[in-house]
Protein backbone atom coordinates (compact mmCIF):
# COMPACT_ATOMS: atom_id res chain seq x y z
CA UNK A 1 0.00 0.00 0.00
CA UNK A 2 1.57 3.34 -1.03
CA UNK A 3 2.48 5.71 1.75
CA UNK A 4 2.94 9.41 1.18
CA UNK A 5 5.17 11.19 3.66
CA UNK A 6 3.63 14.32 5.10
CA UNK A 7 5.43 17.60 5.61
CA UNK A 8 7.72 17.66 8.62
CA UNK A 9 6.76 19.90 11.54
CA UNK A 10 8.00 23.46 11.44
CA UNK A 11 11.07 24.00 13.57
CA UNK A 12 9.97 24.48 17.15
CA UNK A 13 10.55 27.90 18.74
CA UNK A 14 13.17 28.18 21.46
CA UNK A 15 11.89 27.11 24.89
CA UNK A 16 10.41 29.93 26.91
CA UNK A 17 11.97 31.15 30.11
CA UNK A 18 15.63 31.17 31.03
CA UNK A 19 17.83 29.67 28.34
CA UNK A 20 20.48 27.08 29.07
CA UNK A 21 23.28 29.41 28.01
CA UNK A 22 21.89 32.23 30.15
CA UNK A 23 21.95 29.97 33.20
CA UNK A 24 25.50 28.86 32.45
CA UNK A 25 26.60 32.45 31.80
CA UNK A 26 25.25 33.47 35.19
CA UNK A 27 27.06 30.64 36.92
CA UNK A 28 30.30 31.47 35.18
CA UNK A 29 29.91 35.12 36.15
CA UNK A 30 29.90 34.13 39.79
CA UNK A 31 32.94 31.89 39.48
CA UNK A 32 35.11 33.93 37.19
CA UNK A 33 35.53 35.52 33.79
CA UNK A 34 37.64 35.26 30.66
CA UNK A 35 39.30 31.90 30.17
CA UNK A 36 37.09 30.18 32.72
CA UNK A 37 33.94 31.29 30.90
CA UNK A 38 35.33 30.23 27.53
CA UNK A 39 36.23 26.81 28.88
CA UNK A 40 32.82 26.32 30.41
CA UNK A 41 31.00 27.21 27.22
CA UNK A 42 33.30 24.90 25.26
CA UNK A 43 32.21 22.04 27.52
CA UNK A 44 28.61 22.65 26.42
CA UNK A 45 29.43 22.97 22.73
CA UNK A 46 28.34 20.22 20.30
CA UNK A 47 30.69 17.25 20.35
CA UNK A 48 30.58 16.87 16.59
CA UNK A 49 29.84 18.87 13.46
CA UNK A 50 26.98 17.11 11.66
CA UNK A 51 27.81 18.94 8.41
CA UNK A 52 31.01 16.86 8.24
CA UNK A 53 28.83 13.81 7.67
CA UNK A 54 26.67 15.23 4.87
CA UNK A 55 27.53 12.28 2.62
CA UNK A 56 25.85 9.97 5.14
CA UNK A 57 22.62 11.94 5.60
CA UNK A 58 19.50 10.14 4.37
CA UNK A 59 16.07 11.55 3.51
CA UNK A 60 13.87 9.02 1.70
CA UNK A 61 10.51 10.63 1.00
CA UNK A 62 9.14 8.59 -1.90
CA UNK A 63 6.14 6.31 -1.62
CA UNK A 64 6.67 2.85 -0.19
CA UNK A 65 6.63 -0.14 -2.49
CA UNK A 66 5.35 -3.58 -1.54
CA UNK A 67 7.56 -5.23 1.08
CA UNK A 68 9.33 -2.03 2.11
CA UNK A 69 9.44 -0.47 5.56
CA UNK A 70 10.01 3.17 6.42
CA UNK A 71 11.60 4.40 9.66
CA UNK A 72 11.21 8.07 10.63
CA UNK A 73 13.41 9.68 13.29
CA UNK A 74 11.55 11.84 15.81
CA UNK A 75 14.69 12.72 17.80
CA UNK A 76 16.73 11.09 20.60
CA UNK A 77 15.68 7.42 20.21
CA UNK A 78 12.05 7.75 19.12
CA UNK A 79 11.31 5.97 15.83
CA UNK A 80 8.13 5.55 13.80
CA UNK A 81 8.30 2.30 11.81
CA UNK A 82 5.75 1.89 9.03
CA UNK A 83 5.04 -0.66 6.29
CA UNK A 84 2.23 1.40 4.76
CA UNK A 85 -0.44 -0.45 6.75
CA UNK A 86 0.80 -0.87 10.31
CA UNK A 87 2.86 1.57 12.36
CA UNK A 88 4.96 0.87 15.44
CA UNK A 89 6.52 3.45 17.75
CA UNK A 90 9.78 2.68 19.51
CA UNK A 91 10.30 4.96 22.52
CA UNK A 92 8.10 7.90 23.37
CA UNK A 93 9.84 11.25 23.77
CA UNK A 94 8.51 14.15 21.70
CA UNK A 95 7.95 16.90 24.30
CA UNK A 96 10.63 19.61 24.47
CA UNK A 97 12.49 19.49 27.81
CA UNK A 98 15.16 22.20 28.23
CA UNK A 99 18.14 21.47 30.44
CA UNK A 100 16.93 23.81 33.18
CA UNK A 101 13.59 21.97 33.37
CA UNK A 102 15.29 18.56 33.42
CA UNK A 103 17.53 19.69 36.27
CA UNK A 104 15.21 21.80 38.39
CA UNK A 105 11.62 21.44 37.21
CA UNK A 106 8.79 18.97 36.80
CA UNK A 107 8.06 17.27 33.49
CA UNK A 108 4.73 16.96 31.72
CA UNK A 109 3.77 15.89 28.21
CA UNK A 110 3.18 18.78 25.84
CA UNK A 111 0.05 17.36 24.23
CA UNK A 112 -0.07 20.03 21.55
CA UNK A 113 3.52 19.33 20.45
CA UNK A 114 2.83 15.60 20.37
CA UNK A 115 -0.36 16.07 18.35
CA UNK A 116 1.37 18.32 15.81
CA UNK A 117 4.25 15.91 15.42
CA UNK A 118 2.05 12.86 14.92
CA UNK A 119 -0.02 14.70 12.31
CA UNK A 120 3.03 16.00 10.46
CA UNK A 121 4.71 12.61 10.10
CA UNK A 122 1.48 10.77 9.29
CA UNK A 123 1.40 8.68 12.46
CA UNK A 124 -2.26 7.73 12.18
CA UNK A 125 -2.03 3.93 12.23
CA UNK A 126 0.05 3.27 15.35
CA UNK A 127 -0.85 -0.09 16.87
CA UNK A 128 1.90 -0.49 19.46
CA UNK A 129 4.33 1.60 21.50
CA UNK A 130 7.51 -0.13 22.73
CA UNK A 131 9.70 1.61 25.33
CA UNK A 132 13.36 0.62 25.66
CA UNK A 133 13.64 1.79 29.28
CA UNK A 134 11.86 4.22 31.57
CA UNK A 135 14.17 7.24 31.76
CA UNK A 136 12.17 10.32 30.79
CA UNK A 137 14.03 10.82 27.49
CA UNK A 138 12.59 7.49 26.34
CA UNK A 139 9.25 7.32 28.10
CA UNK A 140 7.90 10.78 29.00
CA UNK A 141 5.12 10.76 26.41
CA UNK A 142 4.30 7.04 26.56
CA UNK A 143 0.96 7.40 28.35
CA UNK A 144 -0.37 10.21 26.18
CA UNK A 145 0.83 8.60 22.94
CA UNK A 146 -0.91 5.36 23.90
CA UNK A 147 -4.16 7.13 24.72
CA UNK A 148 -3.99 9.38 21.65
CA UNK A 149 -3.32 6.62 19.12
CA UNK A 150 -5.39 3.83 20.67
CA UNK A 151 -2.26 1.66 20.66
CA UNK A 152 -1.09 -0.91 23.19
CA UNK A 153 1.78 0.16 25.46
CA UNK A 154 4.42 -2.57 25.71
CA UNK A 155 7.06 -2.25 28.40
CA UNK A 156 8.64 -3.25 31.66
CA UNK A 157 6.61 -2.94 34.84
CA UNK A 158 8.22 0.50 35.26
CA UNK A 159 6.99 1.64 31.85
CA UNK A 160 3.54 0.22 32.57
CA UNK A 161 3.49 2.26 35.79
CA UNK A 162 4.08 5.35 33.67
CA UNK A 163 1.09 4.28 31.62
CA UNK A 164 -1.02 3.71 34.71
CA UNK A 165 -0.09 7.11 36.10
CA UNK A 166 -1.19 8.63 32.79
CA UNK A 167 -4.58 6.95 32.70
CA UNK A 168 -3.92 4.10 30.26
CA UNK A 169 -6.40 1.26 30.96
CA UNK A 170 -4.98 -2.10 32.00
CA UNK A 171 -6.27 -3.85 28.87
CA UNK A 172 -3.92 -1.69 26.79
CA UNK A 173 -0.84 -2.41 28.91
CA UNK A 174 1.36 -5.39 27.97
CA UNK A 175 4.32 -6.43 30.08
CA UNK A 176 7.39 -7.65 28.22
CA UNK A 177 7.94 -11.37 27.77
CA UNK A 178 11.52 -11.42 26.55
CA UNK A 179 12.35 -13.82 23.75
CA UNK A 180 8.71 -14.37 22.78
CA UNK A 181 7.84 -13.22 19.23
CA UNK A 182 4.79 -10.95 19.02
CA UNK A 183 2.89 -10.58 15.74
CA UNK A 184 1.51 -7.11 14.93
CA UNK A 185 0.21 -6.81 11.37
CA UNK A 186 3.01 -8.05 9.12
CA UNK A 187 5.61 -7.23 11.76
CA UNK A 188 7.01 -9.68 14.30
CA UNK A 189 8.63 -8.02 17.32
CA UNK A 190 10.81 -9.92 19.77
CA UNK A 191 11.85 -8.09 22.95
CA UNK A 192 15.40 -8.88 24.10
CA UNK A 193 16.84 -8.25 27.55
CA UNK A 194 19.67 -5.73 27.36
CA UNK A 195 21.66 -3.30 29.49
CA UNK A 196 21.77 0.47 29.81
CA UNK A 197 24.83 2.27 28.47
CA UNK A 198 27.54 2.48 31.13
CA UNK A 199 28.92 5.64 32.66
CA UNK A 200 25.57 7.41 33.04
CA UNK A 201 23.58 8.33 36.13
CA UNK A 202 20.56 6.17 36.85
CA UNK A 203 21.47 3.22 34.65
CA UNK A 204 21.31 0.61 37.43
CA UNK A 205 17.90 -0.88 36.55
CA UNK A 206 16.07 0.54 39.58
CA UNK A 207 12.31 0.17 38.97
CA UNK A 208 9.36 2.52 39.24
CA UNK A 209 7.27 0.71 41.84
CA UNK A 210 3.89 2.44 41.51
CA UNK A 211 1.84 4.55 39.08
CA UNK A 212 3.80 7.65 38.05
CA UNK A 213 1.59 10.65 37.37
CA UNK A 214 2.65 13.92 35.78
CA UNK A 215 4.00 16.40 36.58
CA UNK A 216 7.04 14.64 38.01
CA UNK A 217 10.75 15.38 38.20
CA UNK A 218 13.21 13.72 35.86
CA UNK A 219 14.61 11.66 38.75
CA UNK A 220 11.24 9.93 39.15
CA UNK A 221 11.71 8.27 35.76
CA UNK A 222 13.88 5.36 36.87
CA UNK A 223 15.38 2.99 34.32
CA UNK A 224 13.46 -0.16 35.27
CA UNK A 225 15.51 -2.44 33.00
CA UNK A 226 16.66 -1.98 29.40
CA UNK A 227 15.54 -3.81 26.28
CA UNK A 228 16.28 -4.17 22.57
CA UNK A 229 13.79 -4.97 19.82
CA UNK A 230 14.24 -7.38 16.93
CA UNK A 231 11.69 -6.40 14.30
CA UNK A 232 11.09 -8.83 11.42
CA UNK A 233 9.14 -8.11 8.26
CA UNK A 234 8.87 -10.16 5.08
CA UNK A 235 12.14 -12.03 5.47
CA UNK A 236 14.09 -8.96 6.56
CA UNK A 237 14.86 -7.59 10.00
CA UNK A 238 15.98 -4.55 11.93
CA UNK A 239 17.24 -4.26 15.50
CA UNK A 240 16.36 -1.22 17.60
CA UNK A 241 18.90 -0.71 20.38
CA UNK A 242 18.33 2.58 22.17
CA UNK A 243 21.28 2.38 24.60
CA UNK A 244 24.91 1.54 23.89
CA UNK A 245 25.01 -1.18 26.51
CA UNK A 246 24.93 -4.95 26.17
CA UNK A 247 24.75 -8.21 28.05
CA UNK A 248 27.67 -10.54 27.19
CA UNK A 249 26.29 -13.07 24.73
CA UNK A 250 22.90 -11.36 24.80
CA UNK A 251 22.78 -10.99 21.03
CA UNK A 252 24.28 -14.36 20.12
CA UNK A 253 22.33 -15.72 17.19
CA UNK A 254 20.66 -12.38 16.45
CA UNK A 255 21.13 -11.04 12.93
CA UNK A 256 19.59 -7.92 11.43
CA UNK A 257 19.80 -6.17 8.08
CA UNK A 258 19.62 -2.77 9.79
CA UNK A 259 20.81 -1.71 13.26
CA UNK A 260 19.33 1.41 14.84
CA UNK A 261 21.64 1.99 17.76
CA UNK A 262 22.26 4.58 20.47
CA UNK A 263 25.81 5.93 20.39
CA UNK A 264 25.70 8.24 23.41
CA UNK A 265 27.76 8.16 26.63
CA UNK A 266 30.62 5.72 26.93
CA UNK A 267 30.44 4.78 23.26
CA UNK A 268 31.50 8.30 22.39
CA UNK A 269 33.83 8.97 25.32
CA UNK A 270 35.69 5.66 25.75
CA UNK A 271 37.72 4.16 22.90
CA UNK A 272 38.19 0.81 24.68
CA UNK A 273 34.44 0.51 25.21
CA UNK A 274 33.81 1.24 21.53
CA UNK A 275 35.93 -1.76 20.57
CA UNK A 276 34.20 -3.99 23.10
CA UNK A 277 30.78 -2.82 21.93
CA UNK A 278 31.73 -3.42 18.31
CA UNK A 279 32.74 -7.01 19.05
CA UNK A 280 29.67 -7.82 21.12
CA UNK A 281 27.04 -5.93 19.13
CA UNK A 282 27.95 -4.71 15.66
CA UNK A 283 30.05 -7.70 14.62
CA UNK A 284 27.49 -10.10 16.07
CA UNK A 285 24.42 -8.51 14.46
CA UNK A 286 26.35 -7.89 11.22
CA UNK A 287 24.05 -5.21 9.76
CA UNK A 288 24.17 -3.93 6.20
CA UNK A 289 23.12 -0.50 7.49
CA UNK A 290 23.86 1.23 10.82
CA UNK A 291 21.68 4.19 11.85
CA UNK A 292 22.82 6.09 14.99
CA UNK A 293 20.35 7.11 17.69
CA UNK A 294 20.65 9.29 20.82
CA UNK A 295 23.22 11.52 19.15
CA UNK A 296 21.31 14.81 19.08
CA UNK A 297 21.22 17.38 21.88
CA UNK A 298 17.92 16.36 23.43
CA UNK A 299 17.73 19.49 25.58
CA UNK A 300 16.86 21.47 22.43
CA UNK A 301 13.76 21.12 20.24
CA UNK A 302 13.82 18.59 17.40
CA UNK A 303 14.19 20.21 13.98
CA UNK A 304 15.49 19.27 10.56
CA UNK A 305 18.88 20.66 11.57
CA UNK A 306 19.83 18.86 14.78
CA UNK A 307 23.09 19.44 16.60
CA UNK A 308 25.20 16.81 18.33
CA UNK A 309 25.17 16.04 22.04
CA UNK A 310 27.25 18.44 24.11
CA UNK A 311 30.87 17.64 24.94
CA UNK A 312 29.97 17.34 28.61
CA UNK A 313 28.21 14.03 27.99
CA UNK A 314 29.39 12.70 24.64
CA UNK A 315 31.86 12.70 21.77
CA UNK A 316 29.72 12.19 18.70
CA UNK A 317 32.57 12.84 16.27
CA UNK A 318 34.74 10.12 17.83
CA UNK A 319 31.83 7.66 17.83
CA UNK A 320 30.85 8.32 14.24
CA UNK A 321 34.40 8.33 12.86
CA UNK A 322 34.99 4.97 14.53
CA UNK A 323 31.77 3.52 13.17
CA UNK A 324 32.32 4.76 9.63
CA UNK A 325 35.82 3.27 9.52
CA UNK A 326 34.72 -0.10 10.91
CA UNK A 327 31.59 -0.30 8.78
CA UNK A 328 33.59 0.53 5.65
CA UNK A 329 35.80 -2.47 6.43
CA UNK A 330 32.67 -4.65 6.47
CA UNK A 331 31.15 -3.13 3.34
CA UNK A 332 28.26 -1.77 5.42
CA UNK A 333 26.60 1.61 5.27
CA UNK A 334 26.44 4.37 7.91
CA UNK A 335 23.21 6.37 7.55
CA UNK A 336 22.30 9.48 9.56
CA UNK A 337 18.73 10.78 9.95
CA UNK A 338 18.07 14.40 10.80
CA UNK A 339 14.90 15.28 12.69
CA UNK A 340 11.68 14.02 11.05
CA UNK A 341 13.64 12.44 8.21
CA UNK A 342 13.09 8.89 7.01
CA UNK A 343 14.96 5.92 5.61
CA UNK A 344 13.26 3.28 3.46
CA UNK A 345 14.43 -0.22 4.30
CA UNK A 346 14.46 -3.49 2.38
CA UNK A 347 14.17 -1.68 -0.94
CA UNK A 348 16.30 -1.63 -4.07
CA UNK A 349 19.79 -3.15 -3.76
CA UNK A 350 21.54 0.14 -4.58
CA UNK A 351 20.26 1.60 -1.30
CA UNK A 352 22.11 -1.08 0.67
CA UNK A 353 19.19 -1.87 2.98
Amino acid sequence: MPFSRKKAPADSPPPRGISRRAVIAGAVGVVGVGAAAAGYFAYLAPSGDVSRYAAHLVDDDRELRAGEVQATFLGTTTLLVDDGVTQLLFDAFITDVPLTTALFGDLSTDEGKVDRTLAAVGADRVRAVFVSHSHYDHSLDAAYLTRKTGAVLHGSESTLNIGRGGGVPEERLARYETGKPLRIGDFTVTVLASKHSPGTIGGDGTPITGPLAQPAGAKAYLEGGSFDFLVEHGGHSLLVKASAGFLPGGLDGVRADVLFCGTAGSFGKDAAFREEFHRNVVSTVDPKVFVPLHWNDFFTPVTGDLTANMKAVDDVAAAWDHLIARLDERGARFAVLQGYRSIILFGSPDRGA
